[in-house]
């Protein structure tokens, strides 16, 4: 995928005008390799963001082995992040699925010469975010393996849309249980992108873990906080043990459009949304297997 993030995204700091106020960069080790870390921060006004405890408040968050392309990731999440709010508030929601689901999955930006790019990453996130969902209500079940020389496990659900979704589990140093999950278009695509999500997971619940004795406030944090504990893994293990054929009904494709607005003179955005099996998800449900 060819990306204008070099030329375009410079037209989106602040200083040329643009909606990026900030970027801050650091490092992170995953996997024993050395990898930057870059959070993008909107404009104020732009969105309407709640104060995280667990995770950053940053409008958008990168992480690659090249400082460039990290902030570039971090600049493509907060500009997404900006249409869907801008979208969901906006005169059309109807038009960008959101009576079927609210939230932000299937958002996806990418500032390449056509919209494929864009689409593409659209399309694997809803395929992600579809398949979690049906596996958590009991609408399908995944393949579990576990990686050879890791102590890593891996729920791969059967692919969908040319795509396979990846669930994973494994234990951090301080015993904490840890998660990351992500589609690709093969297998191995998908646990190294669902390895970053699993790492990112591990840091914000250490990290957490060593300032609090209690859990975060917040209903989706608390999740993220519940399921590291034993108490929560022991309902995850639960779901995990079903290993059987069964699959989610052939999605219902809700939405699968460019997200047009003042965001498009620096990247395209694109919305592929599948029809979530409820929208138990959103609820305050706090052992619900989403965050």
């Amino acid at each position: 995928m060819i990306s204008l993030a070099g030329f375009k995204y410079r037209l989106a700091l602040e200083s040329e005008g643009g909606p990026i106020s900030s970027l801050e960069e650091g490092k992170l080790e995953i996997e024993g390799i050395s990898y930057a870390q870059a959070n993008a921060r909107l404009r104020d006004g732009l969105v309407h963001f709640p104060n995280a405890e667990l995770y950053s408040n940053a409008h958008g968050t990168g992480v690659h082995r090249s400082s460039a392309v990290a902030r570039h990731i971090a600049i493509s999440e907060a500009l997404e992040r900006w249409a869907y709010y801008s979208t969901a508030l906006g005169s059309e929601p109807a038009r960008y699925g959101f009576e079927v689901d609210p939230s932000s999955n299937g958002f996806a930006a990418f500032p390449g010469i056509t919209v494929g790019p864009a689409r593409k990453v659209a399309l694997q996130e809803a395929v992600e975010r579809y398949c979690l969902l049906n596996w958590w209500e009991g609408n399908l079940s995944g393949r579990l393996r576990t990686i050879q020389g890791t102590l890593v496990d891996v729920l791969e659900f059967p692919p969908l849309l040319g795509q396979t979704a990846v669930l994973l589990h494994s234990r951090a140093k301080s015993g904490s249980h840890i998660y990351g999950h992500a589609a690709g278009p093969n297998l191995s695509d998908a646990i190294q992108k669902a390895t970053f999500e699993m790492r990112r997971h591990e840091w914000m619940i250490d990290a957490w873990n060593a300032q609090h004795a209690d859990a975060p406030n917040d209903p989706f944090e608390f999740r993220s906080w519940y399921f590291s504990t034993a108490q929560g893994y022991k309902l995850f293990e639960s779901r995990t043990g079903n290993s059987g054929s069964r699959l989610a009904k052939n999605p219902s494709v809700a939405c699968d459009l460019e997200v047009v607005g003042p965001w498009s003179r620096y990247t395209t955005v694109w919305r592929f949304l599948l029809k979530p099996p409820s929208l138990s998800f959103l609820s305050d449900q706090r052992d619900f297997f989403y965050w």
